[in-house]
C-alpha cells in the first residue's frame, strides 16, 4: 500500500526528476539550453553533463558528440526548484557562456 507524503510546498516548486526522449539525425557537439528552467544537474544517455541555473552566467552545458546516438537519446533533469517556464529544452550548435567582464589588457601583458 502507497503513502500519501504530503509537502507544504506546491508540486511544482518541490525537486523532481524529468525524464525525455529527443531523435538525433548524426552525432556532433551540441549545447543544451535551459531557458525556463530554475537550478538542477542534467544527464545525456546517462552521462553527467553538469550543474545549470537560470542565474548564470552560463546559459547553456556542452554535450561531447561522442555522447549522443543516431536515433533515440534521452535526458534527465534533476530540477531543484520546480521549472520557471515551459518544461523544454533546446538543443543548439552555438555556445552561451552569458555576459562577461571586460579584462585590462595590461593585466595581461606582464612585459
Amino acid at each position: 500500500m502507497g503513502h500519501i507524503i504530503e509537502s507544504a510546498l506546491p508540486p511544482e516548486e518541490r525537486p523532481a526528476f524529468y525524464r525525455g526522449y529527443f531523435e538525433a539525425e548524426a552525432t556532433a557537439d551540441t549545447f543544451l539550453r535551459f531557458d525556463g528552467w530554475n537550478k538542477g544537474i542534467a544527464w545525456i544517455n546517462g552521462f553527467n553533463l553538469g550543474r545549470y541555473w537560470k542565474a548564470g552566467p552560463q546559459k547553456n552545458l556542452y554535450i561531447p558528440g561522442p555522447l549522443l546516438r543516431k536515433g533515440r537519446n534521452e535526458i534527465v533533469l534533476l530540477e531543484l526548484h520546480g521549472p520557471a517556464g515551459d518544461r523544454a529544452i533546446v538543443l543548439t550548435d552555438v555556445p552561451d557562456l552569458g555576459e562577461s567582464a571586460t579584462v585590462d589588457e595590461r593585466v595581461l601583458n606582464f612585459v
